[in-house]
């Protein structure tokens, strides 16, 4: 198997079993990871469809060439039927008991091809046809003599079968794609996995406050509480809490960033809000549930330091807003008063820690 369908099958089964995984852990109604298990399947079949592709641009290329110039029997002929037949073997030695009837072929001589049993048949002291039997029961003749036609007509008449010509070899597969094209495919594979992967992060955490690299971290960190026994639901809501923290952190930076525009000042607030809400609400989950010491303390460390994070975007919005950010100043102060709300309750936390 190449590198290119390695990819395409094992990061389109990863993103089927994420899909599927996510549907059962979120919960709810399982339809919003449809797209998401879409493109796992799409990824997984993309370099088959396009080989497929190729090829049938290529039988149209030469159905239009037989319209416009015809065939050769010197350049060969290929002769399909259209019906199928039932046992190979059988119809090989119907064949054969035909053949030994005409006086146009000279001898019929059953070969082992590399697709199975056949017949290869002598015609004209020197011309070989060759009548053999696809997987799919499709029975072939194939020559490079005008008798080829003849052959294909006795094989139709004893068989009952009807026969198209053909420049398409039934027995060539699929040609591997190759150069630039494969190279093209290959980065429209990673895309479309990589859009699945986050489609599941889009349904699973669907508040805009993360965007697609924070929700897969947060995927992850759940995927991981399922599939890591050393790592239990208490620990799995810490490390949320934890990294949700540092997402609250870096909205003093994007507050900062975003200039004079009060319209994205206010929404890095916004955005800096949901997430301090979700890690609170992780971390009473941690301690309304019989977390160990070590866990209880660790709960403590990240609330002390997403008290801070939240301070510290407070600031930056207050900055904005006294530089005279305009349009939403007083949503801005209002944000800023929110987010320095929790101030109280870890001091709170800090004076019943010590014993003060």
């Amino acid at each position: 198997m190449n590198r290119l369908r390695a990819l395409s099958r094992g990061g389109g089964g990863l993103v089927v079993l994420l899909a599927l995984w996510a549907a059962i852990h979120y919960g709810g109604s399982p339809l919003r990871f449809a797209p998401a298990l879409l493109v796992g399947v799409v990824g997984a079949g993309l370099p088959a469809a396009f080989a497929w592709l190729k090829g049938a641009v290529r039988s149209l290329r030469r159905r239009l060439a037989d319209a416009d110039e015809g065939f050769s029997a010197e350049q060969g002929s290929i002769f399909v039927s259209e019906g199928v037949v039932d046992d190979a073997v059988d119809c090989l030695e119907s064949i054969r008991s035909a053949l030994g009837d005409d006086e146009r072929f000279d001898e019929v001589e059953r070969e082992a091809f590399e697709e199975g049993p056949g017949l290869s048949v002598l015609h004209g002291g020197f011309h070989n046809s060759f009548v053999r039997i696809t997987g799919a029961g499709r029975v072939v003749v194939t020559g490079a003599s005008e008798q080829t036609g003849a052959l294909a007509d006795l094989v139709s008449e004893s068989q009952s079968l009807s026969f198209e010509r053909t420049r398409d070899n039934p027995f060539e597969g699929a040609e591997p794609v190759r150069g630039a094209p494969r190279v093209f495919l290959g980065v429209l594979v990673f895309v479309v996995l990589l859009a699945g992967v986050n489609a599941v992060g889009a349904a699973a955490y669907t508040a805009d406050a993360y965007n697609p690299a924070e929700r897969l971290v947060l995927v992850g960190i759940d995927a991981q509480g399922d599939a890591d026994p050393g790592v239990s639901g208490t620990d799995a809501r810490l490390s949320k809490a934890a990294f949700l923290a540092t997402v609250v952190d870096e909205g003093s930076t994007e507050v900062r960033w975003a200039g004079n525009d009060s319209g994205r000042v206010a929404e890095q607030g916004r955005q800096a809000l949901v997430a301090s809400r979700d890690a609170r609400r992780l971390l009473e989950a941690v301690r309304s549930g019989s977390p160990t010491a070590d866990q209880r303390d660790r709960a403590d460390r990240i609330e002390r330091r997403l008290a801070e994070a939240e301070r510290s975007v407070a600031d930056a919005l207050d900055e904005r807003a006294d530089q005279g950010a305009v349009g939403e100043t007083a949503e801005i102060s209002r944000l800023s008063e929110r987010l320095r709300a929790s101030d109280e309750a870890v001091a709170r936390l800090a004076r019943v820690t010590t014993g003060g």
